[in-house]
């Protein structure tokens, strides 16, 4: 997540969307006072590698006695890579959140899920789930909130953003959200990448169960954005 007072804008982070490269990226243009969130070491080095800033200003300096005694025992609060809408309002201010152009990327919801699935799979003890898990077992046991990204980019049950960039059609998109914001073009870094095991068409993943189930929790985004689900099981 990177807040940009530079800028005047506010990047909200979604799940296996190109966020993270898209944080490197943006990166390169803030300045001293911007808010970056940290990412893992292996893609702050590619950050580094690159000359942009690192993380910097997420944590929340609190005035008052009893946060400096939770200070002294490590609690504070702090900005995170995939802060929800109302936590950075809540934050910055609803006058800076409301002044600066907000933007976050989508992408497919059953695809994605697809993604995120794999991305587990790579990195099953952090996680804490099975190396075997099969996809529709994952999508059974997988919170509605893992699966679904819409509360991160919603307010109540309304959109918080200004601009909404499609992952199928990412660099053209956000060249076009960096114009505006009077900034250059930017070459996104392929950071996590290579972890979607297989290459088959999504759909070839899913049961009924499963299906129905992201149909569900992900009704919202399915039909704000018009995503359908194309269906290759029977080809």
């Amino acid at each position: 997540m990177i807040v940009s007072h530079k800028h005047q804008y506010i990047f909200i982070k979604t799940r296996k969307t190109a966020g993270t490269s898209l944080e490197i990226a943006l990166s390169g243009n803030c300045g001293p006072d911007d808010i970056i969130t940290p990412l893992a070491l292996i893609d702050e080095t590619i950050r580094s590698n690159l000359g942009h800033r690192g993380p910097q200003n997420y944590i929340i300096e609190k005035k008052g006695f009893f946060n400096f005694i939770k200070s002294l025992f490590g609690i504070q609060s702090s900005h995170y890579n995939h802060s929800p809408a109302y936590e950075i309002e809540k934050k910055i201010g609803k006058e800076i959140f409301a002044n600066y152009l907000k933007f976050c990327v989508v992408r497919n919801p059953w695809d994605r899920v697809v993604s995120l699935y794999y991305w587990r799979l790579k990195n099953p003890d952090f996680y804490k789930i099975d190396e075997n898990i099969s996809f529709s077992q994952f999508v059974k046991n997988t919170d509605a909130k893992i699966l679904s990204d819409s509360h991160i980019y919603t307010l109540g049950n309304n959109s918080a953003v200004d601009i909404f960039i499609r992952y199928e059609n990412l660099e053209q998109e956000l060249n076009k959200v960096l114009s505006k914001l009077g900034l250059h073009n930017v070459t996104l870094p392929n950071a996590k990448s290579g972890t979607r095991i297989s290459k088959e068409h999504y759909s070839l993943l899913y049961d009924e169960e499963s299906l129905t189930k992201i149909n569900q929790v992900c009704a919202w985004e399915i039909n704000f954005f018009n995503y359908s689900f194309e269906d290759y099981r029977n080809n």
